[in-house]
């Protein structure tokens, strides 16, 4: 009687635990729930982050509302064509970011800028020992889209004002000029009649070169916006850079490109007095502008589309999103600088576009990293839209031109 009683006790103490093959069931369960769920959590993360992009693009849409009612004007795009200059490229002294500082929040940062000085100029200021460059070594997250996972702070380029001056180690300042995900429109050259790109060459030879509502010498208010506030973008979502790249102009004061003054009457070329670029320095590898810094004028761009089509009746590619495949376009994430002309395609229009290359993928045309395939874009009137990649190239052409006489179509 005693041995069967504990034979019973035995046997119920076994019961007690799992088997390994009970285990791994357990566990192949719970996986399986796991690899469900964890698309779901991707997922809501980056509609958070596309939130937060879209949000970005709705404060600064509001910045230049706020500054055009105080102006009367928009805030100009930071570059362009000086046609009465003879065909002269121009850049303004302060970019369409540090414009806007004064009405997104950022009074701080305005108002230690000194508005007459290149914004990688050392002289110090009170509250910035680095002067303007260090100013601009500001991590500004209204400027970085969440979704922009490639992009890094390295790729802004050194400031001298951020590393050399006193106290320069504190918040908000970092070693790196900051970078921005969003492209104010210059123009579009996007011709009217096949989609196609035609550039201005002269004065009397302007091509399809049409200017934005955020014009580089006029004083644009809403009233140039002929086709109307809502039907007009001022700036779209220019996310995903893999490198540290250079523009196509010249950024040394009295070289290939004049400066202008954005304030004090009419436009001025910035003359003796204000600091040169020093090509070389580890502000910039050569004497080009650095487009994805939010206080280079050069950060404005025209909308052309990708240049490996520029001529090509019916396009391929899109306007937006060009050759987004294969990401990234052959050329390594390691932050390296480019010099518009290194990449791999430089001269082959017939292939794929390396993304060092200008106007290539997200290289100074609308192109973003969110999941549904298009940009957000910032309007006239304080709105913000998502736009299609699909869209067709004339609704995308009217809406970078606010006087083509045309209302766009339906653009989201």
């Amino acid at each position: 009687m005693r041995s069967s009683l504990l034979t019973q006790t035995a046997r119920k103490s076994k019961r007690l635990g799992f088997t390994l093959v009970e285990l791994l069931v357990v566990i192949a369960i719970i996986g399986t729930l796991v690899g469900l769920l964890l698309p779901a959590v991707q997922s809501a993360r980056e509609a958070a982050r596309k939130s937060q992009c879209s949000n970005n693009v709705k404060q600064i849409s509001l910045g230049c509302i706020g500054y055009e009612a105080a102006n009367k004007k928009y805030p100009t795009s930071g570059e362009g064509i000086d046609f009465a200059a003879g065909n002269m490229k121009g850049l303004n002294i302060e970019s369409f970011f540090v414009q806007l500082l004064p009405f997104i929040e950022q009074v701080g940062i305005a108002g230690k800028w000194q508005a007459k000085r290149p914004y990688w100029d050392t002289t110090a200021s009170g509250g910035a020992p680095g002067g303007n460059s260090q100013l601009a070594a500001t991590k500004i997250s209204m400027f970085v889209c969440p979704s922009n996972g490639i992009s890094k702070d390295e790729y802004g380029g050194t400031s001298t004002g951020a590393t050399t001056a006193s106290g320069s180690s504190t918040s908000p300042f970092f070693a790196y000029y900051g970078r921005t995900d969003y492209m104010p429109i210059a123009y579009t050259d996007l011709s009217a009649t096949d989609g196609t790109r035609s550039k201005a060459t002269s004065a009397t030879a302007r091509g399809s070169y049409k200017e934005g509502l955020l014009s580089l010498l006029q004083s644009n208010g809403v009233q140039h916006a002929v086709d109307g506030t809502s039907n007009t973008a001022i700036f779209f979502e220019d996310a995903g850079r893999t490198l540290q790249t250079v523009g196509t102009r010249d950024s040394t004061v009295g070289g290939a490109t004049t400066w202008y003054r954005t304030s004090g009457g009419a436009p001025k070329a910035i003359v003796s007095g204000d600091s040169l670029w020093t090509a070389g320095s580890t502000d910039n590898p050569s004497s080009k502008t650095v487009p994805n810094r939010w206080a280079d004028a050069d950060c404005a761009s025209g909308v052309s589309g990708g240049p490996n089509e520029e001529s090509t009746v019916p396009r391929t590619q899109t306007i937006i999103n060009n050759n987004k495949n294969p990401m990234p376009g052959g050329k390594a994430t390691d932050g390296s600088v480019s010099t518009y002309g290194g990449g791999k395609n430089a001269t082959s229009t017939g292939a794929d576009c390396s993304w060092d290359v200008n106007n290539c993928g997200s290289n100074d045309e609308p192109f973003s990293l969110h999941a549904g395939g298009g940009c957000f874009a910032g309007f006239g009137d304080g709105s913000v839209h998502w736009v299609n990649e699909k869209l067709d190239t004339q609704v995308l052409r009217q809406l970078s031109h606010p006087s083509d006489g045309d209302a766009p179509l339906a653009f989201q």
